[in-house]
């Protein structure tokens, strides 16, 4: 009777593990390597660019490269201050889910972040934290990087990588959209 309870038990355990990742596929079996704050505990992505120019002349790059990246700048800006050179933008990162055919994506839903782009004479800072997952209440992603929890399913590897990537892109598209514009001298 107890070899019957355990063989019954092993069974069921098997059962409800390919239940519950059925129609899914992962392609990734380990977290990416994302940048942990010290401080927050937080997963931030951080990096100070030297770069000739003002205070006003860098937040004014970073102002045009915002309306210029975002679709609705005026809802994403949530903080412009020329005066003290920082620009807050709230906005996400899409996420999805492959099916079992490894071809076919399902949407996954949105990690919003909030970039701060910060200006001094003759640098600027970026910053990309408080990356959370909208569901009954904000769902911070740093808990996805826990495996004992109950809800984690493997597909959270595959999640983590693509907001890892979208953050990195992001990154690029920021310190590209920050370059001086060329000064073209048309002499003729």
């Amino acid at each position: 009777m107890n070899t019957t309870l355990r063989i019954s038990s092993i069974v069921f355990v098997f059962v409800m593990i390919s239940v519950c990742s059925f129609g899914q596929k992962t392609v990734h079996s380990s977290f990416p390597n994302m940048p942990i704050d010290e401080n927050t505990q937080l997963v931030t992505y951080k990096n100070v660019v030297q770069m000739k120019g003002t205070p006003a002349e860098l937040y004014d790059r970073a102002y045009q490269w915002a309306n210029k990246y975002y679709k609705n700048p005026v809802a994403v800006i949530q903080k412009a201050n020329k005066q003290q050179g920082i620009l807050e933008c709230v906005s996400n990162i899409p996420i999805y889910t492959l099916a079992k055919d490894g071809v076919t994506r399902t949407s996954a839903g949105y990690v919003y972040y909030t970039l701060t782009i910060e200006a001094r004479e003759n640098r600027y800072r970026y910053t990309i934290t408080n990356l959370y997952k909208k569901e009954q209440a904000q769902f911070p992603i740093e808990k996805w990087l826990d495996t004992s929890r109950p809800e984690w399913t493997a597909v959270r590897y595959d999640h983590l990588h693509q907001i890892d990537e979208g953050a990195k892109k992001l990154m690029e598209n920021i310190e590209g959209g920050m370059q001086p514009s060329k000064v073209i001298v048309d002499e003729w």
